[in-house]
């Protein structure tokens, strides 16, 4: 497989180095997840929309909206994936930071699914998405569910690492 450099350097690709140099600026938040926690989630978080993209954008029988500039696969198609990061790791450290419960978390969850939502329609607007099939009705609910998948990926990360650090106090203290 071969990445293509894009045929115009135009409004997208200034958009994605723009948001790429701006998420620089979330190394500098205080640190609130664990590293191995850490890690995990930026992982989910290029993973999870980097399927659903390509599952349903760039592959038939789908194909319903093309990203960037060209059908074929570009740099700046794998640059977009690190726009995720900072949208979803801001997500998951500010869930982390408020810890909302029950009516609140779900209040937290469709905030953020209108923000990404809006943040899409920015990317539409940027020809970033080039929707032939798709519409940004879907991506609402899209969201939703890709959001509520993170938070709850969180939770049982958090969980997890509790649970082992509790078993080394344990250890260490027997």
């Amino acid at each position: 497989m071969f990445l293509y450099l894009p045929k115009h350097f135009d409004e997208n690709e200034w958009f994605i180095i723009i948001i790429l140099v701006l998420s620089i600026f979330l190394v500098r938040l205080p640190k609130r997840l664990p590293t191995e926690v850490f890690y995990l989630i930026v992982l989910f978080i290029m993973a999870v929309p980097s399927i659903i993209d390509y599952s349903i954008a760039a592959m038939p029988p789908y194909d319903l909206y093309r990203m960037n500039d060209s059908e074929k696969l570009e740099v700046f198609d794998i640059l977009l994936i690190g726009v995720y990061i900072p949208f979803g790791y801001l997500c998951v450290y500010l869930y982390g930071w408020f810890q909302p419960k029950k009516m609140k978390s779900v209040l937290y969850i469709l905030s953020w699914a209108l923000l990404a939502t809006c943040f899409e329609f920015i990317m539409v607007k940027l020809h970033i998405f080039t929707y032939h099939g798709w519409s940004l009705a879907y991506s609402f609910p899209t969201y939703l569910f890709v959001i509520s998948l993170f938070l709850s990926y969180y939770e049982f990360l958090l969980f997890h690492y509790k649970k082992k650090v509790e078993c080394k106090l344990h250890h260490k203290n027997t």
